[in-house]
């Protein structure tokens, strides 16, 4: 090659480098990374119901059934706050929230102590919530599915989250069936029955404290409305593993001395699932005004059971589907969020 010919080949590649270059400087070269970080006080309401199950066997009722109480949440007042990370599309949000103490709707309490299927004791008590604390992490990546429309996005989320409550509970009223010849209950409705409170006993009451933790899979939809200061997302998740123990202490004494002790956990695999929504506009660059909600619904699961009496000690473990829980709850609150950068 002559070197004319070099020259001109040299030059050649310098011009198409001087071409390329904007090219590859908008293509391939990184774009700066996106940061966001903010915190949002939150306060909720929340409705549900906590249920506790016993069950053997050699009952003659479909499920097995011989004791049940119902839990119910009412109106329980919640506060606390969130804090939230974005990385360009990988976000991370940390949430912790605390209950205030107070009512929160009655416990029922039943039996079916024939084994089969009459109800033969059944009661009412007051309900308390006397604490609960949570914590609650979520973490997903954002990807728009539409191309062209930036305002409408999917994520992928993970979640993990521990609930921890305590309840106590007072009797109001109770009917338990009284036993015949046979040893058999009359139904708590057949009026055959020693209705308490009465003039030689009442009802102690029970306690109750559960503690879930839960792992959770799914997806959320957002959408960026109102040039992009109004959003909107719904997201729906199911649980692959959940971990429910439950401690509940049964009085025989009004001074809450002498009990018996029950201990169930249970875990739960694919039963446990999760809406949520929220929706949030921006005032400003720095203040947002939010609103969200949740809902879990777990179906019920059998576990093993242990009863300790405080009498005597004496300690019992009973089979592996002896305890059971179920649960449902939906709460709903409103936030400042607060962008810090």
């Amino acid at each position: 090659m002559s070197r004319a010919n070099i020259k001109r080949a040299i030059l050649l590649i310098f011009m198409t480098q001087a071409v390329m270059l904007p090219a590859l400087a908008k293509g391939f070269w990184k774009k700066p990374h996106k940061i966001h970080l903010y915190m949002e006080p939150e306060g909720y309401l929340a409705w549900g119901e906590q249920d506790k199950f016993l069950f053997w066997d050699h009952t003659n009722n479909s499920e097995g059934l011989v004791s049940m109480l119902e839990w119910q949440e009412r109106n329980v007042l919640m506060y606390g706050g969130k804090v939230g990370f974005n990385f360009d599309r990988l976000g991370a949000e940390f949430k912790i929230l605390t209950a205030k103490q107070g009512e929160s709707g009655e416990m029922y309490d039943s039996d079916w102590l024939n084994y089969d299927n009459t109800k033969t004791h059944y009661s009412i008590n007051a309900n308390t919530v006397e604490s609960c604390f949570r914590l609650e992490f979520m973490a997903s990546f954002d990807f728009h599915p539409i191309r062209g429309y930036e305002n409408f996005s999917l994520a992928p989320t993970a979640e993990f989250a521990y609930k921890n409550f305590l309840f106590s509970s007072e009797n109001k009223e109770g009917w338990y069936g009284n036993v015949d010849a046979d040893g058999k209950y009359a139904a708590w409705d057949s009026g055959n029955t020693i209705h308490y409170p009465n003039k030689r006993s009442i009802l102690c009451g029970i306690d109750y404290e559960k503690i879930m933790f839960y792992s959770f899979l799914g997806f959320r939809a957002k959408l960026d409305l109102v040039n992009d200061r109004l959003h909107i997302s719904l997201g729906g998740a199911v649980s692959p593993y959940s971990y429910a123990q439950g401690e509940d202490k049964h009085y025989n004494d009004l001074d809450r001395k002498k009990y018996d002790f029950y201990r169930d956990k249970a875990n739960i695999f694919f039963k446990t699932f999760k809406g949520n929504f929220s929706t949030f506009f921006d005032i400003n660059d720095i203040i947002s005004l939010g609103l969200d909600g949740s809902g879990i619904l777990s179906l019920q699961t059998k576990g093993p059971l242990i009863q300790r009496s405080s009498s005597d000690g004496v300690v019992t473990k009973f089979d592996e589907n002896w305890g059971g829980f179920s649960e449902y709850e939906f709460q709903i609150g409103a936030g400042i969020r607060i962008h810090i950068f």
